[in-house]
């Protein structure tokens, strides 16, 4: 539809003109179009706020529209500066306005999240962690030190030694020979060194043998055989019938040092069975001549050994037994008269011959107690 001119006055013309300047959207233009054809409506009236005026010819001016206002920029009010500048400052605060609004709305997010933010500049608040406990420290418990075991007394170590030795009959044909009754009676000591009813003992108390017997130290008495012997060692072995016997633990006979206190046990002269001796160690390694053969590696004690002791245990403070008891020297032809005088074979030696014995007797491997062990 064309416009139709309207005959208003000068003033509608004027107004007319502003609306030119004033379209910038769709709206604007709507309302353009009924004004050429009605008149200025009562809205648009109203938002006529500040008319744009004619700058004076003689100034230089500049204007901006900004929606339904025209803003007049002279370049005398701004020292020359143009719309790109001020449109470049516009942009400067708008962005300042956005850092502010992302700036209190990230510290409305962390408080709404219970932490404490400090706006503008301010020292934030540390948080503070909690100091973990430190674990108690641990009670050390003292060890204990352990107490010294007790000796048992000498009495009762003796005690325990007395039921493993017994007396050795051994009832010759009638002769007449050294150190023998005319009966042929000959009556020494023994030590029990096998459960089983092994019993070593003299080779001198038993050369000749006749019926052999042995007499417990409870007093029971049972005939004894002739297992083996040898007379280089003056060592033999003999057995009974009995089981279930109290037999004695060996000791190392290597470790014996002069002065140690030491033991005897036997029968002498065969009317004083279990009879016990004191005596020290007076020498080691000594050797002894015998006939026919020499015996080394024998202990010297001044322990009383008589006649019937020979075969008896020789035992330490610990009741091991660490010699077979054999001879006494009473007196030397060249020397006089001796006391305190007396030998024993070493355990080690004596273990060495009655274990194969044993063994080969048995025809069971089972060792003879070694030292620390018991029955």
């Amino acid at each position: 539809m064309a416009d139709q001119p309207n005959p208003t006055s000068k003033q509608s013309q004027q107004a007319k003109d502003d609306d030119q300047v004033l379209i910038m959207t769709p709206i604007s233009i709507a309302r353009a179009r009924h004004a050429s054809t009605h008149g200025a409506s009562a809205v648009d009236k109203t938002r006529r706020v500040l008319p744009a005026k004619q700058p004076p010819p003689d100034s230089q001016s500049n204007s901006v529209v900004l929606g339904p206002y025209k803003i007049e920029t002279n370049d005398s009010q701004f020292g020359g500066i143009s719309g790109c500048l001020l449109v470049s400052l516009l942009g400067m605060i708008f962005l300042i306005g956005g850092i502010m609004g992302g700036m209190m709305g990230g510290g409305l997010i962390l408080w709404a999240n219970g932490s404490e933010v400090a706006l503008w500049g301010g020292t934030p608040t540390p948080t503070l962690l909690p100091t973990p406990t430190p674990a108690p420290a641990e009670t050390l418990t003292p060890t204990p030190t352990p107490e010294p075991m007790p000796t048992p007394p000498i009495e009762d170590i003796i005690a325990g030694i007395v039921p493993s030795v017994v007396t050795v009959i051994n009832q010759q044909p009638n002769s007449f020979t050294f150190n023998r009754p005319e009966e042929g009676r000959v009556v020494g000591s023994g030590v029990i060194v096998d459960e089983r009813g092994y019993i070593a003992t003299n080779y001198h108390v038993i050369e000749n043998a006749g019926n052999l017997s042995v007499i417990l130290a409870d007093g029971r008495e049972t005939v004894a055989e002739l297992v083996a012997s040898d007379p280089a060692e003056d060592l033999a072995i003999i057995k009974v019938s009995l089981t279930d016997l109290p037999a004695i633990v060996w000791g190392d006979s290597t470790t014996l040092r002069l002065g140690q206190t030491v033991y005897a046990i036997g029968s002498p002269l065969g009317d004083f069975p279990n009879s016990v001796s004191l005596g020290i160690i007076s020498g080691l390694n000594r050797a002894l001549e015998l006939e026919h053969y020499v015996i080394d590696g024998l202990i010297q004690t001044d322990a009383a050994i008589n006649r019937g002791s020979s075969g008896g245990p020789l035992i330490n403070a610990q009741g091991e037994v660490i010699g077979i008891n054999t001879f006494i020297i009473r007196e030397s032809e060249e020397r006089g008269v001796a006391e305190g005088i007396a030998f024993s074979i070493p355990a080690n030696n004596a273990q060495a011959l009655l274990i194969p014995w044993i063994v080969a007797h048995s025809g069971q491997s089972v060792p003879i107690p070694a030292s620390g062990e018991s029955q």
